[in-house]
């Protein structure tokens, strides 16, 4: 739940893409800032995160594929539970591209229309 933690593994220009995400909900966050306003309030709103993972290193050096689950307790007393795929792209430790692919669906049961009070959405 140490949220600068997250921060600090971002490079300044790092992106993170989410092709399947669901309407009013971003496709792409473009650089530290914008991840900052898209996750900084996720430690008021869940009272507990883990996320089971295989890494699967790729030939190309910086490169990996993440298999993982993110099992999340809600303050409301509700869970999320997602399964991901992620690809990675990291330089000198930073990441520079995540590529995030997760179910939608299950995204906007858990939040419903309260998705903007837990995300600081910057739709595109």
């Amino acid at each position: 739940m140490n949220i600068d933690t997250f921060f600090a593994l971002w490079a300044d220009n790092g992106r993170q893409e989410m092709p399947f995400a669901p309407d009013g909900f971003p496709h792409e966050l473009n650089g530290i800032d914008a991840i900052r306003r898209q996750y900084s309030g996720l430690p008021d709103a869940y009272d507990g995160m883990r996320f089971p993972r295989t890494i699967h290193l790729l030939k190309e050096d910086g490169w990996m594929f993440v298999e993982y689950r993110g099992e999340i307790d809600l303050q409301s007393g509700s869970t999320y539970n997602n399964d991901y795929c992620g690809l990675f792209y990291v330089v000198d430790g930073k990441i520079v591209l995540f590529r995030a692919f997760f179910n939608p669906i299950i995204l906007q049961r858990a939040f419903g229309n309260n998705i903007t009070d837990t995300f600081s959405v910057d739709a595109d």
